[in-house]
């Protein structure tokens, strides 16, 4: 199974960029992809299915999402979270029987403020981190068999060495990913941009699983492969994980 994660940066559908970035989609094959900052008229392809996130918090074009779910086989369920402008959630229902719950998000970003919450001292921050552990919390113990991934643009890194966020913050969502058993696979010795880059950036962009995957994981990855292909196509990489699990 491939799960990848990329934020669009808000290109519409009928732009140079998104005609771009549709290609990496194809190219990258996902059978779960969470897209952020995208809009209801990008598609992986024709074979996809949907849940979006709810009107945006901020003005934007018609259409504009700050999440939406794809997956390509099984039936998929909406569920409704805390947040509905930032987070969306779903659970996938695979033709094996298997269930898994789905959780994009975008938390906020350094000078970004959440409802009535200011950015300073990253109040916003953790007040919309709350929200979301709430969330998890209340969807695990809904379907506690069921594997929880939760996906998108956490607007902060998780390695020892600081690129972009702060550490109070931090501390503050690696506290939330222990408490819920939630392992980042994009973190670390996993963070596939810092690899690709040799350590000129890190990844602010995560996939993090529950720990009992059904299958073992093999592998996480960026694209595209080199900073500069970024111009025209995103101010974030593309990344993806891989589970030894056949659909």
């Amino acid at each position: 199974m491939k799960i990848a994660t990329w934020n669009l940066e808000r290109s519409l559908p009928q732009s140079v960029q998104a005609e771009r970035q549709r290609q990496w989609l194809s190219r990258i094959d996902a059978d779960i992809w969470i897209l952020t900052e995208t809009h209801l008229g990008i598609t992986p392809s024709e074979d996809y299915y949907s849940v979006a996130s709810g009107q945006p918090d901020r003005p934007g074009d018609d259409g504009e999402r700050w999440v939406q779910i794809w997956i390509k086989a099984g039936e998929l369920t909406p569920l409704e979270t805390r947040d509905a402008a930032r987070t969306a959630a779903a659970l996938l229902t695979l033709p094996t029987g298997q269930q898994w719950v789905l959780y994009g998000t975008v938390l906020p970003w350094l000078g970004s403020s959440w409802r009535e919450y200011p950015a300073s001292q990253g109040q916003a921050f953790a007040a919309a981190l709350a929200a979301q552990q709430a969330d998890w919390q209340r969807l695990r113990a809904t379907y506690p068999q069921a594997v929880l991934v939760v996906a998108g643009d956490f607007n902060q890194d998780l390695n020892a060495l600081h690129y972009y966020g702060s550490r109070r913050n931090k501390q503050a969502l690696r506290q939330a990913l222990d408490r819920l058993q939630l392992v980042c696979f994009t973190a670390g010795e996993n963070d596939p941009v810092h690899q690709l880059i040799n350590g000129q950036h890190s990844n602010i962009d995560h996939i993090c699983l529950s720990q009992d995957l059904p299958g073992p994981f093999q592998r996480s990855f960026a694209w595209p492969p080199r900073l500069d292909d970024l111009r025209g196509l995103s101010d974030h990489f593309g990344i993806g994980v891989e589970i030894r699990f056949e659909v």
